[in-house]
């Protein structure tokens, strides 16, 4: 199967990811293992970073599509359409072709928690030691110019975690998944 856990920055995508992969085993690729080459070569929203980007994804679901199909994959994504590069809703697209390659289906979670939670959440030293966004003014502008959504996914779910643990968060999810098995 395919997991992808989707959410605005901050929400915690990766924190649950990590929880539920040890939970359910399998891989994890978080967003951000793929973007921060882009960043680390390329100036943010060139050519040149996209180019970057999606020559690691193909590099990175072609090594996925190697993996036995019984062993989960995790992935973590912002799915969402609006802004100008139209980058998200293709890298969403690359996702459903990659469940599709795999023979799989496609677990969409999308992560949510008030923002207030959200903007305590975005500034955490943690995030800035992993090279992510701490900043809540890029937040409140991908929310007024963006929306979530997951269409295309073989099974969908939205999961507010404002008062749960990551933990919690991934145990709500893999009882979820075990229903469709």
């Amino acid at each position: 199967m395919l997991i992808n856990i989707s959410g605005w920055p901050g929400v915690g995508k990766l924190t649950t990811g990590r929880e539920l992969q040890a939970i359910m085993g399998g891989k994890l690729l978080d967003n951000h293992t793929i973007l921060n080459v882009g960043r680390a070569l390329a100036e943010g929203g060139t050519s040149e970073y996209y180019d970057l980007v999606r020559a690691v994804r193909s590099v990175a679901f072609a090594a996925i599509l190697k993996l036995p199909s019984t062993l989960p994959v995790i992935l973590t994504s912002v799915v969402a359409r609006g802004g100008t590069s139209g980058f998200l809703e293709e890298n969403w697209q690359a996702v459903i072709d990659l469940a599709q390659a795999r023979n799989c289906p496609l677990f969409s979670v999308t992560l949510i928690c008030s923002p207030d939670e959200n903007a305590r959440r975005i500034v955490s030293e943690d995030r800035g030691n992993r090279g992510k966004s701490r900043k809540a003014e890029i937040l409140n502008r991908l929310v007024v110019e963006r929306s979530l959504f997951d269409d295309g996914a073989t099974h969908r779910m939205t999961v507010d975690n404002t008062n749960s643990s990551p933990l919690q968060t991934a145990q709500h999810i893999q009882d979820w998944i075990e229903t469709f098995r």
